[in-house]
């Protein structure tokens, strides 16, 4: 059952970019302990909200290898469930950026890879993006050019919530995240 459907030149006008009609896309904003998993389908008409959702692994420094079999069982999960009810034509995984530790950029990676590897077989194309590259084919541009960490996050969240009329949280930004790299990925 999908979540939201929004006239497909609705979100085209609000952004300022033709959308690919006819494609099933999976965006996935890859983090430590909470990624975001954006489903979206478009239609000739329509764009449609299929699924979102969260990954959420505990945050146990003493025992990495405990999160990412926690990661993947919840992934193999969602790629079941997404598999058996459509044909999946892209994924678009958030490419990791270097912050202020390498341990987190680790982290990153494997997950990011992790994710890779699970939906290798199941898509046609699958890609990594960078959260800002994402966030420039969608014409996002900050309110305050100085904005970042959760200021930045409330600002993306405003965006999405009012282009695609949906009612996302405040901590629901892995959510949003996700939805970007997923539209990045359809813009023509």
């Amino acid at each position: 059952m999908s979540y939201k459907k929004i006239k497909l030149t609705t979100v085209e006008e609000f952004l300022g970019v033709k959308l690919t009609s006819n494609v099933t896309i999976l965006g996935v904003d890859v983090a430590q302990y909470s990624t975001g998993l954006a489903l979206l389908r478009t239609t000739d008409s329509y764009l449609i909200i299929e699924k979102l959702d969260v990954i959420k692994v505990p945050k146990s420094p003493d025992c990495f290898l405990d999160s990412i079999d926690a990661f993947l069982e919840q992934v193999d999960q969602i790629k079941r469930e997404i598999i058996s009810t459509m044909t999946l034509n892209k994924v678009v995984i958030e490419d990791c950026f270097f912050g202020r530790n390498v341990k987190t950029l680790k982290a990153l990676a494997r997950f990011g890879i992790l994710v890779y590897e699970r939906f290798r077989g199941c898509s046609n194309e699958l890609s990594f993006d960078l959260p800002t590259s994402a966030r420039r084919k969608i014409n996002f541009k900050k309110i305050d050019k100085t904005s970042k960490g959760p200021k930045l996050k409330k600002e993306i969240i405003h965006y999405i919530n009012t282009g695609l009329r949906i009612k996302l949280k405040l901590r629901e930004n892995d959510k949003a995240d996700a939805i970007v790299l997923a539209l990045g990925g359809l813009v023509i």
